[in-house]
C-alpha cells in the first residue's frame, strides 16, 4: 500500500476534523503521523532492576543519569548530572543561568523541595513599571539548587557528577531530530549577535544528526569542578560576568549574584484512597495540580469520553481558583485565598460536565490567555534501588530563554516573565512547574511535566491512568487533551465522540500528533513497585528517552 493510500485509509478512521489534520500537509505529513501515531513512548521497564530508572528530555542525558546510578550514585546524584547535562543538551530549554524546583524523598521518608526560582536583581532602577524583553534578565537560582540537592543526598564527588556536562559542552553531542525542530523554529527570534554566535552556528540551527559543541560553556564547568562551589558565587567569575552583562541590560552584581540562595520549597499533598500525592506549593502550580486531581477523582464518568470532558473542566476550575491571572502573577481583584483554596481539596466542588453551557461558562471564569507563543521547561524524573526519587524541572522562561549569551561562555540567560510584566526589585519568579511525587499501595513514582499552562493537566492526565490501574507505560501513552489558550488541543487519537461533544458545547478544537512544536505537555515518569523494581517511561512528544538498569 502507497503512503497516500495508507494515508486515506487511517483518514477514513477518524471524525472530519481530524481527517482534515491527517490530509493537511500530504504525503510529507502522512508519514510524520503515523510514525507517531504507531510509535509507542519511549520506555525502559526492567524488572528488578539493580540501579534504579531515570526519565529525562535528553538521550544524552540519561545516558548520564543512568551511568551515575550503575556506579553507585544515588537518584540525587543521577539527577544532579542529568540535569547539568540538559543545560548543554537542550539549549531552548535549559540553561545554568536557569530557573528550576526539586522534590525529592528517600524511601519511607517525608518529602522535601527546593526552590531555585531566579529573581529580580535588588539592585534595579526605581519606578520601572515594565521592562523591555531583552532586560529582563534574572538572577541564576537552578546551579545552587542542584549543589544543595547533592550536599543533602549525594553520595558521588561533585567533581564526577559535573564531569560528564563539561565533556558534553566540549566534544559535542548529536542533535536529535525533535531538537532539532524545535531549534529551526525558533531560529528566526534570535536576534543578540552573541546567541547567534554560539547557537545557530554558520548562520542557522544545526540539523537533526549534526554534532553541537559549545566548548566555552565547558569554561562554567570547569570552574564549577576546580572549586565545588557555585561559580556565580565566586567573585572571580562573577565580577567580569556582571561588567559585560551590564551592556546588555542586565542589572546584575556580584554581590546579587553571591546572595541569590535557593529557598526551602513549600510542599502540598493531596491523599485518596489508597494513594498519596504530593507536589511543590506557591512556588509553582503544585495546588493547581493537585485541585484538578481531587475534582477529577470526585467524578466517576461512564466511558473514556465522558473522563476527558471531566478532566478538561477540572482543569479550568483549577484555573479559575489560581489567586493570580495566567501568564502573569498579577493578582485578581477576587482572588481565592491559598488557605481557602488549601481546604477546598478535600471538599471538591460538583463537576457536572453535562449541564448546558458549562464549558462555556467555565472559560471564561478562568480567564484563560490568548495564546502568543508555544513555551516550555524540561522535566526529569529518577528513582534508584533504595527507594530515593527525584522529581527536578527546570526553565529559562520561552524557547532560548532571553535570546541573550554571555559572549564569554556562552551561557544563555533566562527570561523573567514577573520582571517583564512587574520588574520589583528582589521578586521570585513563579513557575507553572509542579513536579510530583505519588505513593501508591505497590508503588512509588516521580513524575513532572514541561510545557508552561499545559503542565499540570497532562501531569494530572498520566496520573489519573496510573490511579486507574494502569502501568507507566500505558498511563504515557494514552491520549490526551489539554487547554491550549480556549482551544482544546486534542491527541489525534483520542476516544471518539469527543471532538463532537466538546463542537456542541461551543468549544474550538484543534488535533495534533504527538510532535515537539504543537504538544499537550511533555511527562516524565519513573516507578519502583514492591513486584517488579524499576522503570521509567519518556513522553514521545520530545526527543526525550527512559533507562532502567
Amino acid at each position: 500500500m502507497t503512503l497516500s493510500a495508507l494515508l486515506e485509509d487511517v483518514a477514513a478512521t477518524v471524525p472530519e476534523g481530524r481527517a482534515t489534520w491527517l490530509a493537511a500537509g500530504g504525503d510529507v505529513l502522512a508519514a510524520q503521523v503515523l510514525a507517531q501515531l504507531m510509535a509507542p513512548p519511549r520506555a525502559a521497564d526492567a524488572p528488578q532492576a539493580r540501579h534504579g530508572a531515570i526519565a529525562t528530555g535528553a538521550p544524552a542525558a540519561t545516558r548520564i543519569g543512568m551511568q551515575v546510578l550503575a556506579d553507585g550514585g544515588t537518584a540525587a546524584d543521577a539527577a544532579v548530572a542529568a540535569a547539568l547535562a540538559i543545560m548543554v543538551a537542550d539549549p531552548p530549554n535549559a540553561s545554568v543561568a536557569g530557573r528550576g524546583h526539586i522534590l525529592w524523598a528517600r524511601d519511607g521518608m517525608i518529602p522535601e523541595a527546593i526552590d531555585g526560582a531566579t529573581t529580580a536583581p535588588p539592585d534595579l532602577p526605581p519606578g520601572l513599571t515594565r521592562l523591555p524583553d531583552a532586560q529582563a534578565l534574572p538572577l541564576p537560582g537552578i546551579l545552587r539548587a542542584l549543589l544543595r540537592l547533592h550536599h543533602r543526598a549525594g553520595r558521588l564527588p561533585l567533581a564526577r557528577l559535573a564531569a560528564p556536562a563539561r565533556d558534553l559542552a566540549r566534544n559535542g553531542f548529536l542533535v536529535p531530530a525533535e531538537l532539532a525542530r524545535v531549534w529551526a523554529w525558533r531560529a528566526p527570534e534570535i536576534s543578540d549577535p552573541d546567541a547567534r554566535r554560539f547557537y545557530l552556528p554558520l548562520g542557522r540551527a544545526p540539523e537533526a544528526g549534526v554534532r553541537f559543541r559549545n566548548p566555552a560553556l565547558a569554561t562554567v564547568f570547569d570552574r564549577l569542578i576546580a572549586t565545588g562551589q557555585d561559580p556565580f558565587a565566586d567573585p572571580g567569575f562573577a565580577e567580569p560576568l556582571a561588567a559585560r552583562l551590564a551592556v546588555k541590560g542586565a542589572y546584575w552584581t556580584p554581590g546579587a549574584l553571591a546572595a541569590a540562595d535557593p529557598l526551602e520549597g513549600e510542599i502540598v499533598t493531596l491523599s485518596g484512597a489508597g494513594w498519596r500525592l504530593t507536589s511543590i506549593g506557591r512556588q509553582g502550580w503544585g495546588d493547581t495540580l493537585l485541585r484538578i486531581v481531587a475534582l477529577q477523582s470526585s467524578v466517576y464518568p461512564r466511558n473514556a469520553c465522558e473522563a476527558e470532558l471531566v478532566h478538561l473542566l477540572a482543569i479550568l476550575c483549577a484555573f479559575e481558583e489560581r489567586p493570580q491571572h495566567l501568564h502573569s502573577l498579577k493578582p485578581k481583584t477576587d482572588p481565592v485565598p491559598w488557605e481557602v483554596l488549601r481546604n477546598r481539596l478535600s471538599d471538591p466542588l460538583r463537576l457536572d460536565w453535562s449541564a448546558q453551557g458549562v464549558l462555556r461558562q467555565a472559560i471564561e471564569r478562568a480567564g484563560l490567555p490568548e495564546l502568543t507563543t508555544e513555551r516550555d521547561t524540561t522535566h526529569l524524573s529518577v528513582v534508584d534501588a533504595q527507594g530515593m526519587r527525584v522529581a527536578l524541572t527546570q526553565s529559562i522562561g520561552p524557547h532560548f530563554g532571553s535570546r541573550v549569551a554571555d559572549p564569554e561562555t556562552g551561557m544563555l540567560l533566562a527570561h523573567s516573565y514577573r520582571m517583564a510584566h512587574d520588574p520589583a526589585p528582589g521578586a521570585r519568579d513563579v513557575t507553572e512547574q509542579c513536579p510530583s511525587l505519588l505513593d501508591t499501595a505497590g508503588a512509588s513514582y516521580a513524575l513532572g511535566g514541561a510545557g508552561s499552562e499545559r503542565i499540570p493537566g497532562a501531569v494530572a492526565a498520566v496520573l489519573r491512568h496510573l490511579l486507574a490501574g494502569q502501568d507507566l507505560v500505558q498511563a504515557m501513552a494514552a491520549p490526551r487533551a489539554n487547554w491550549v489558550g480556549e482551544t482544546v488541543r486534542l491527541h489525534i487519537d483520542v476516544p471518539q465522540g469527543l471532538e463532537a461533544r466538546l463542537a456542541d458545547a461551543g468549544v474550538t478544537t484543534a488535533f495534533t500528533g504527538r510532535g515537539p512544536i504543537d504538544h499537550l505537555g511533555i511527562v516524565q515518569a519513573a516507578c519502583r513497585r514492591a513486584d517488579t523494581g524499576c522503570a521509567a517511561a519518556a513522553d514521545p512528544a520530545y526527543s526525550g528517552s527512559a533507562a532502567a538498569n
